[in-house]
């Protein structure tokens, strides 16, 4: 389910549940959680690279088969944001995170994406914001991070139409830093990674640090307002015909 390798001054966390679409279930969450805190923690570790195994899909978002035994009410929008919690622990890591997108970013896998510092991605790979099919919205902090990254009529637009966005353009927007050749996601990362790691870890924190400040001064409240509009639409009669048809 989950694989964590030190390469040089790298830790790479590679998500590894293909029959599931490496979809995001309660367990392998925690698991993600325990594997960022345990890198944060090291003095020796000077980036994370977060990946998963195979070309088809890098994550998918929530397990459905978990969100469907979830209740209809306030208990089960909680329980989803929760899984957010992963998102939080991404972005304040102390060390730069790097995504290694191979395949298509779906959903809550997209919103993992851009709680990352950066991204290398396949030029096969796609990254697609679908919420309205499920009528939903971002339970994660997507809203937020993705219009901060590529602007907010840009970000309107993704959510709007949920249509895919290929390699090329998700460098052209701001979404990924490089593109890389097929199947080469995740070594090109490390490259990047290694690049990154040229500076002392200290030199890389106080960075991130800086760029957090500037960016929370700016977010102000807007994450709280994100998970309260979530939990409008977790039970509503959109969302409940979603996962109806879903499941049919």
């Amino acid at each position: 389910m989950l694989k964590v390798e030190r390469q040089g001054t790298t830790e790479l966390i590679v998500i590894d549940r293909p029959e599931a679409s490496h979809a995001l279930s309660a367990e392998l969450v925690t698991g993600l959680v325990a594997a960022f805190d345990r890198a944060a923690s090291d003095p020796s570790v000077r980036v994370v690279v977060l990946g998963s195994t195979g070309d088809r899909v890098f994550l998918a978002g929530g397990d459905l088969r978990e969100l469907r035994q979830l209740p209809m009410d306030a208990v089960g929008a909680e329980r989803v944001l929760d899984l957010g919690r992963l998102a939080r622990v991404i972005e304040d890591a102390p060390v730069p995170v790097i995504a290694a997108v191979s395949g298509v970013a779906l959903g809550g896998g997209a919103e993992l994406l851009v709680a990352c510092d950066l991204a290398v991605i396949d030029e096969l790979a796609s990254v697609r914001f679908v919420h309205k099919a499920m009528g939903l919205v971002p339970a994660w902090g997507g809203a937020t991070r993705l219009s901060e990254r590529v602007g907010s009529a840009r970000a309107a637009e993704l959510f709007l139409t949920a249509r895919a966005v290929d390699a090329r353009e998700a460098v052209a927007m701001g979404l990924a830093a490089r593109v890389a050749a097929r199947t080469r996601a995740t070594a090109e990362a490390l490259l990047l990674a290694d690049e990154l790691a040229s500076s002392e870890r200290d030199v890389l924190v106080r960075l991130k640090r800086s760029l957090r400040a500037s960016r929370d001064a700016r977010r102000g409240a807007a994450l709280a307002a994100e998970a309260e509009i979530f939990k409008e639409a977790w039970g509503s009669e959109a969302h409940r015909a979603a996962f109806a048809a879903r499941s049919g």
